[in-house]
């Protein structure tokens, strides 16, 4: 989950204004007619990676540590069950590495895969309903593990005319998640009963990618939209041919 900032990070590697001296030292600069234009991406993105942790103040791009999310109703109640995640904040989004990557000037688009592999999130939980044949209800703090989560990434853009100057705007941003392997504890289950409480943590984490694979589709679309206008307020400080130098 998290897939984060990474397409961000994707655009900041094309910066390429002409004078070399105003480019920060941080940005490995690639060229649209490279012919090995993904391969210097992905080593692009990857150096990036502990400026990211931090933030970048002067691109307002903000810390990947943590990256927070905040409230999400992650089910409405319409599948038997009720689940909202209030304060949620994950930790090691940073990590990630970049597996494969596509990158097409000429059709205006991206496509990479990157696995993240290991994240720990934590929050607030209401949770009500049935799952996994089990009935379940309760509200309090909760923790987890997530390893080797794979996320799956299209941008399309196009370029759009402003002030006599052209700017890359992004039309499509499709993020899919694919569940690895985990662990959670929803603590304060029924009450604080710690019988039941310790069957159906037990249950989950012995379905983990059963029970995760039915919550990760609202909190990729979550995602996407967290990303889209980081990426967004990016694009819109760089014309065109800053952002793609020949």
């Amino acid at each position: 989950m998290q897939s984060t900032l990474i397409v961000a990070s994707l655009m900041i590697c094309f910066l390429g204004v002409t004078s070399a001296a105003s480019m920060p030292e941080y940005i490995q600069v690639c060229h649209r007619n490279d012919p090995e234009l993904s391969k210097c991406l992905k080593s692009s993105v990857h150096n990036l990676r502990p400026y990211l942790a931090k933030g970048i103040k002067e691109l307002n791009v903000p810390p990947l540590e943590p990256l927070y999310i905040g409230d999400l109703s992650i089910l409405d109640g319409s599948a038997g069950i009720t689940v909202r995640a209030k304060k949620l904040s994950v930790l090691g989004a940073s990590n990630f590495e970049i597996t494969k990557l596509r990158a097409s000037t000429q059709n205006r688009r991206f496509d990479f895969e990157l696995i993240l592999p290991h994240l720990q999130g934590e929050g607030m939980y209401e949770i009500n309903g049935n799952i996994l044949a089990l009935p379940i209800k309760g509200n309090g703090p909760f923790t987890g593990n997530f390893t080797n989560f794979v996320a799956y990434v299209r941008v399309q853009y196009d370029i759009k005319k402003s002030n006599d100057l052209d700017y890359l705007h992004v039309k499509e941003f499709s993020l899919k998640i694919r569940t690895g392997k985990g662990n959670l504890k929803l603590e304060n289950l029924f009450n604080g009963d710690k019988v039941l409480g310790d069957v159906i943590n037990d249950t989950i984490n012995q379905n983990f990618e059963v029970f995760t694979n039915e919550v990760i589709a609202p909190i990729a679309r979550a995602l996407e939209a967290k990303f889209l206008v980081i990426t967004t307020k990016i694009l819109e400080n760089f014309t065109y041919n800053e952002l793609f130098p020949v």
